[in-house]
C-alpha cells in the first residue's frame, strides 16, 4: 500500500485526491493546504477548466495547514504536490529532502533554475520526481504517440494542437492570472502542448511565435501560436486562456499523413476520427480513463516496482519549459530562435 499526502487541495489537489480514492493499492493518508477551508472536514468544490468538481469528505485524513508538520508528523511514501507553480520547488525540494517520492503538478517550475533545484535534490535524496504532464497520458493523444511511432499515418505532412481556455478564474488569490506568480497561459497551459511535441517528435530546431494579452500586463503570455521547425513537416501550436467566459474549454489536434488525417477536439462527436486516404472515417478505440487517472496510477506503478518513471523524466520535463521561454523570447523579439 503505497501511503500519500497530497499538498495543495484546489483544484488539481482535489482531483488527485479523488483519483487516489478510487485506487486498491493506494491510501490518501493526510492532505495539506495553507487555507484551512480546503482541509476542513466535509472540503468545498473547486472547480477548474476540465474535470468533475465535487465536494470531499476528508474525515478519514489528517489535516494539515503547514507542510512541515505534515512531513514531521505522518509516514510517507509519497507526496503529491498542486500548489501553485512558483511553490512547485520549494514544496517538492522539501517533500524530497524528508525522503518521500514526490510527484509535482505541471508545469516542473517558475524557471529553469526551479527545475534544476527539484532534479538535484531527487538526486541527492535517491527518490523518484515525476512531472503531471498529464497530456502523455490522454488516451486520444497516446493513441496519436502510437501512430506516428509505428508509422499508421505513413509520411507525415503537419500536425497542429489547440488548447484554449476562458480566463483561469478558479485559482485563489487569483494567482494563475498573475504571470509574475504561474508564467500566464503560455506556461501553465501551452506547455500541455509542447511537452507531447517534445515527447513524441523531440526537440525542434527552432521555434517561431506570436503572442498577444488582452488582460495581462508585461510579457506577452495571454494567447500563442508557435511554430516549431523540423526538417520534414509542419509543426504548429496554439493555446491561451484569453477566450470569452462562455466559450467552453477546447483541446484537439489535427494529424495529416499520407494514410491519412487522426483528428481530436472536444466540440466534435465524435471527438475522435480517423479519415483515411482510401475508405470511410471511423473513431479508433482508445484505452478508458483520463490523462489524470492514467499518469498517477502509472506514477504508483513506477513506486510499487521501484522503478524511476521513464515515461516522464524530470529532464524532459525541464525542457520542455525551457522551450516556453525560447517561445517567450522569440514572441517578444519577433525573431526565429534556435535550440541547443
Amino acid at each position: 500500500m503505497i501511503r500519500i499526502g497530497v499538498v495543495g487541495m484546489g483544484f488539481m489537489g482535489q482531483q488527485h485526491f479523488s483519483i487516489y480514492e478510487g485506487m486498491d493499492n493506494v491510501e490518501v493518508v493526510a492532505v495539506c493546504d495553507k487555507n484551512p477551508t480546503k482541509v476542513a472536514e466535509a472540503a468545498p468544490s473547486v472547480g477548474g477548466n476540465i474535470g468533475e468538481a465535487t465536494e470531499l469528505d476528508l474525515s478519514a485524513q489528517a489535516r494539515y495547514v503547514c507542510l512541515e508538520d505534515m512531513l514531521e508528523k505522518e509516514e510517507l511514501d509519497c507526496v503529491d504536490v498542486c500548489v501553485p507553480t512558483y511553490l512547485h520547488a520549494e514544496m517538492t525540494v522539501a517533500a524530497l529532502e524528508a525522503g518521500c517520492h514526490t510527484i509535482s503538478e505541471k508545469p516542473m517550475g517558475r524557471s529553469l533554475e526551479d527545475c534544476d533545484r527539484m532534479i538535484a535534490a531527487a538526486e541527492a535524496a535517491g527518490r523518484m520526481l515525476f512531472i503531471a504532464q498529464c497530456v502523455r497520458f490522454w488516451p486520444e493523444y497516446e493513441l496519436l504517440a502510437d501512430m506516428i511511432s509505428r508509422g499508421g499515418l505513413g509520411r507525415l505532412a503537419s500536425v497542429k494542437f489547440t488548447r484554449q481556455s476562458p480566463p483561469a478564474t478558479w485559482a485563489e488569490d487569483g494567482w494563475l492570472l498573475d504571470p509574475r506568480l504561474s508564467g500566464g497561459a503560455m506556461l501553465d497551459l501551452h506547455i500541455h502542448d509542447v511537452d507531447f511535441i517534445l515527447s513524441v517528435f523531440g526537440k525542434p530546431s527552432a521555434v517561431l511565435a506570436r503572442a498577444s494579452n488582452l488582460f495581462s500586463t508585461g510579457e506577452k503570455v495571454d494567447h500563442i501560436i508557435t511554430s516549431y521547425l523540423y526538417d520534414d513537416f509542419i509543426c504548429v501550436a496554439e493555446g491561451g486562456w484569453a477566450m470569452p467566459g462562455a466559450f467552453p474549454f477546447e483541446m484537439g489536434f489535427q494529424a495529416l499523413g499520407e494514410q491519412g488525417l487522426l483528428d481530436f477536439s472536444l466540440a466534435n462527436d465524435p471527438m475522435l476520427t480517423f479519415y483515411p486516404s482510401d475508405g470511410e472515417p471511423y473513431t479508433p478505440e482508445v484505452a478508458a480513463g483520463t490523462g489524470y487517472e492514467r499518469e498517477l496510477a502509472y506514477f504508483v506503478q513506477c513506486m510499487e516496482n521501484d522503478q524511476p518513471p521513464e515515461r516522464v523524466t524530470p529532464q524532459s520535463a525541464r525542457e520542455s519549459v525551457q522551450v516556453i521561454m525560447a517561445e517567450q523570447q522569440s514572441a517578444e523579439t519577433g525573431e526565429v530562435v534556435q535550440l541547443d
